[in-house]
């Protein structure tokens, strides 16, 4: 049920995001300093997320306290806040920024709620000691030392399907580009045929994730679950 919980969690925050660009493009100061400044947040939330999902092996199902977790409890919505905060500062809007502080609060804090209630009652008082001495969101100066360690792999960021993440912020990157040079500033679409076809390259690489790796992986762990899952007799 939590797990089912985080993935309609997941699905709420990418609605909107992607449907907050409209407002982040009209309401868009954008500075090449801002940009400068956008691109710099993005790369150290990018760094945070890989850098704990190096050490989760799986979301709700094993304890990690290892890396940025053994500094805070949830690196990954660490990672998240800067993230969302680079399109603040790029556009460079006060009104904006105050939304994004606000929503972010508003939608992280119910889930993190939600999510260490499963965990204390999954792993009791291990958990509960972890809470004790390890802040939810801002990091302590030194690491936890945890009963258990574990070790960073390229292949837990790989399996979370970072890269779509990834992908995701470069695409919204270039829309608000986009739109400065074409819309506000009137500069010929000709002048920027690099930044059209980068667009449409992520839209597209996106669209084939989505068909041809998220959907298969979704369908077969959906599949394999039913088959483990005894049929209930009414």
């Amino acid at each position: 049920m939590a797990l089912q919980g985080w993935f309609q969690f997941k699905k709420m925050r990418v609605i909107l995001a992607w449907s907050a660009i409209p407002l982040l493009l009209l309401c868009s100061h954008m500075t090449d300093r801002s940009f400068q400044w956008g691109a710099v947040l993005m790369v150290i939330g990018e760094m945070i997320r890989f850098w704990a999902l190096g050490f989760m092996e799986k979301k709700g199902q094993k304890l990690a306290m290892s890396g940025p977790y053994a500094f805070v409890r949830n690196p990954l919505y660490v990672g998240n806040f800067f993230l969302g905060l680079v399109v603040t500062v790029i556009v460079w809007n006060w009104i904006i920024l105050v939304v994004f502080l606000v929503g972010f609060l508003g939608i992280y804090a119910g889930t993190i709620r939600g999510e260490e209630k499963h965990l204390l009652e999954k792993f009791g008082k291990t958990f509960e000691d972890y809470c004790k001495n390890v802040p939810s969101l801002f990091p302590r100066f030194s690491p936890y030392d945890a009963p258990t360690r574990d070790a960073f792999l390229w292949s837990r960021i790989t399996k979370h399907h970072e890269y779509i993440t990834v992908m995701g912020v470069a695409l919204i990157l270039l829309l608000i580009q986009l739109y400065e040079k074409l819309f506000r500033l009137k500069e010929p679409a000709a002048d920027h045929k690099m930044l059209i076809a980068s667009a449409v390259i992520v839209v597209l690489a996106l669209a084939l994730e989505r068909l041809l790796v998220s959907k298969l992986h979704i369908t077969f762990f959906e599949r394999l679950r039913e088959k483990h899952t005894p049929s209930q007799k009414s």
